[in-house]
């Protein structure tokens, strides 16, 4: 994706290069789409697997004896690299379908622009949404355990939601409620990495790490049913809906159009869903995992003394955190103050400030 336009004189000969790319993706789109989700599955498995720990006081005996021959903290700066690029990984593979999802449901838009005129933007998206994707599926399991709570009759362990503890603890105090928690925590892997954010900061609040969001979701949803108020999304409603229009316009379409018509609004109807489906693994999924990782080594520089907690590493850049990687690493291998730590120091109390005052200027 680039903002850069194609020089008009380059076009024509990329015409047919491009052609031949996007109709490789478009008519093996099932099957590509299912090696994407492996290849992001893959790339969120091995975020997870990185840790990032303390220095030892000493470097293991075993590890002597074994001829390893390093250190440990070579694997602080490899996770941290790794880090970066698996993140860097997984938004290549964002991009891999993003634009043809765009580009198909750009030329059904068109098409029907040109081919009705007056249709409302609305009704163009109406025949091509997904009824049934997967960035729904976090707030549809959430429908599921309130109604479940509301079956079990467990609806006054949810009185006090923020407390996270307490209120899963009231829940298993009650009958049927282990029934309930188990249905809970097989929700989480992997619904509950989904923020409040757009996944794009580090304040975002991720589900699985602020429990009390979804369970407050939860306690509103009780609230709705036992009001006698349906929680469920239509789906048959909506395609049934989404059915009548498609039918309704092509009925208005002349017959020699009606086969353009089929055949861009089923490419659209095919690619398009990708663009809602892809920010649950990318944005939430991935960069929930990502943010973890990142409060992880900042733990690390905080208990080494660099800053007081873990997030104050969120107002470095990337390259500024391995120079105080290194530096960390140097100060423990030779048993000395880390040169750069008082400078460290001021840049999460210093940035602050400064973004709190660009932020009250005015423009």
């Amino acid at each position: 994706m680039s903002p850069v336009s194609v020089p008009e004189e380059q076009i024509a000969a990329r015409v047919p290069e491009f052609e031949r790319r996007a109709g490789h993706y478009f008519q093996n789109w099932d099957s590509l789409l299912d090696g994407w989700r492996t290849k992001v599955r893959r790339t969120i498995d091995e975020l997870e697997s990185l840790s990032f720990t303390a220095l030892p006081q000493v470097v293991p005996f075993e590890d002597i004896v074994s001829g390893k021959a390093k250190d440990g903290s070579e694997v602080l700066m490899e996770n941290y690299d790794r880090l970066l690029q698996l993140c860097y990984q997984n938004w290549q593979y964002h991009f891999e379908f993003l634009n043809l999802g765009y580009l198909a449901y750009l030329d059904f838009f068109g098409f029907c622009k040109e081919l009705f005129p007056g249709i409302p933007d609305q009704a163009i998206a109406t025949m091509v949404q997904g009824v049934d994707m997967e960035l729904f599926r976090p707030d549809d399991e959430l429908k599921k355990l309130a109604a479940l709570a509301v079956e079990s009759g467990l609806q006054s362990a949810f009185d006090y939601t923020d407390d996270v503890t307490g209120t899963l603890d009231r829940v298993l105090a009650l009958e049927g409620g282990p029934r309930w928690v188990d249905a809970y925590i097989g929700a989480q892997d992997p619904w509950f990495n989904f923020t409040v954010g757009n996944g794009f900061y580090g304040h975002d609040k991720y589900w699985i790490e602020h429990q009390e969001i979804p369970l407050g979701y939860i306690k509103d949803y009780i609230r709705r049913i036992e009001d006698g108020h349906v929680i469920d999304r239509p789906v048959d409603a909506l395609v049934a809906e989404k059915d009548r229009i498609v039918a309704e316009y092509r009925e208005l379409a002349d017959p020699d159009q009606r086969e353009q018509f089929d055949a861009k609004r089923g490419l659209a109807a095919m690619a398009y869903p990708y663009v809602g489906n892809h920010n649950f693994y990318i944005e939430h999924w991935t960069m929930g995992v990502f943010w973890r990782k990142v409060r992880e080594l900042g733990k690390v520089f905080a208990d080494a003394g660099f800053w007081a907690t873990a997030d104050d590493m969120l107002y470095l850049t990337r390259n500024e955190v391995r120079d105080a990687l290194f530096d960390l690493i140097t100060g423990w291998a030779v048993g000395a103050e880390p040169t750069g730590r008082p400078t460290s120091r001021r840049l999460p109390v210093v940035r602050p400030l400064r973004r709190r005052r660009w932020s009250s200027s005015p423009p």
